[in-house]
This record gives C-alpha cells, structure tokens and sequence, in this order.
C-alpha cells in the first residue's frame, strides 16, 4: 500500500487499561504500522473518586501510524468499537508527521506537512519530559492555568550528561512525560505555568515541546 499520496497521520488513543491491545488489532487490521502501546496513568477529576482514595487510573497510550487518507474511516471506527463519543470512555487525536521510515524495510515515506483548515479542531498537545516524580507539580501548574488534568507516561533519559553510578553500575534517571491536550487560547498560559513551576531555564530541569493536533475525539466539556 502506497500511503506518501496523502501523507501520515500519528494517531493517539487514551483508554483505559487493558484496552489497548483491542485497538492495536483494529488498527492492524485497517493498515496501520509502527504501532505502539505505553503505560500511563490519567488524572481523576471527580469527587467521589476522591473520597475513595482513587486519585488517578491506569491508562494505556496506543500510538500509530497511518495514511492520512485512512484517516476518516480510523476515526468512525475507534468511535463504534470503543464508543469514544460517550464521555470517560477515552479519548483519540492526531497529528499531521513530516516524515517517517518503516522499520525493517528500505521505504521512506515524505508526508504532505500543509495543513488543511476543516481539520483544524483548535487544540494542541503540550509534552513535558521531567525528572521521575513531577509530575504532580506540572499538572497542578498546568489547572492553575486553565488545565483539566493530563496523562503521565512514564520513561527514561539518556542525554549527554554523566549519570549517576552506584557500585560501578550506571542509573540512567527515570523521566515522567506528561501528556496535556489543551485549547490553543490556554496553550500559553499552560506552558508558561508549567515552565515557572519547573524552572525549566535551568540545565537539565526538563523539556516542553508543543505540537499542533488536526482532529479529536472524546473530549468533552471538562475534559483537557
């Protein structure tokens, strides 16, 4: 299947743990490749959750490449099969790619990167790469600026800088990446809080990165 005629789309779903799996099969099946499953916790924001303890719940990050001309049909079928259009059952958004290499096979595949305008849903998503336990403090700066939660994917670094060693054995420090979809009107605000909170000027401190969104599903009002 030739899909450099309508360029590539990377595909977000976030759903509820266990699930992942059943998306992966949907995709496979549509053409999708390079699919891959996370670990993630979401956010709760719901008061009897609180009470009961129940501050946060397991979530699985599935992500996937796609042609973009499949990318309608991917859409109304994540939203019959896993009822996306009904609130906390998950929500998917995607990403226009400017160039991706299959692994295993010598294809390169250019994407078109123009944008087009019906797509445009007015969101963006805001990644934050941290120090393994921020992440509370980056979603509690990202509500103080309008946020309603986010997803926490945990992770490692290897950058540069000497790490750490204990008995001869070098740790490679644990990252949290934190996942926040937000109203490009509050993208600022978000970042700016966030970037505050972490002093993110200093070295080593973490990494924001924003990236455009095309289309959403599952986000409802009060969701981030």
């Amino acid at each position: 299947m030739n899909i450099t005629k309508d360029g590539l789309i990377l595909f977000f779903t976030i759903i509820d743990f266990g699930k992942g799996s059943k998306v992966l099969r949907v995709c496979k099946e549509m053409g999708a490749i390079a699919s891959t499953i996370f670990l993630g916790k979401g956010t709760v924001k719901n008061e009897i959750l609180n009470v009961l303890g129940i501050l946060d719940v397991r979530k699985e990050i599935f992500i996937t490449i796609v042609g973009e001309e499949l990318e309608d049909k991917l859409y109304d079928t994540i939203e019959k099969r896993f009822h996306l259009d009904k609130p906390h059952h998950g929500i998917a958004f995607s990403i226009p790619l400017n160039y991706c290499i299959r692994v295993f096979e010598d294809e390169k595949y250019i994407s078109n990167p123009e944008k087009k305008g019906v797509k445009e849903v007015g969101h963006e998503a805001i990644f934050v790469i941290a120090e393994k336990g921020q992440s509370e403090d980056i979603l509690d700066a990202a509500v103080e600026a309008g946020s309603t939660g986010g997803t926490v994917i945990h992770g490692r670094g290897c950058g540069t800088r000497q790490r750490e060693v204990i008995f001869n054995i070098e740790i490679e420090p644990e990252k949290d990446i934190v996942l926040i979809l937000s109203k490009m009107e509050k993208t600022e605000a978000i970042v700016d809080s966030i970037k505050h909170r972490l002093k993110i000027e200093e070295p080593g401190a973490g990494i924001i990165f924003v990236m455009d969104v095309t289309r959403t599903l599952g986000l409802f009002q009060g969701s981030n």
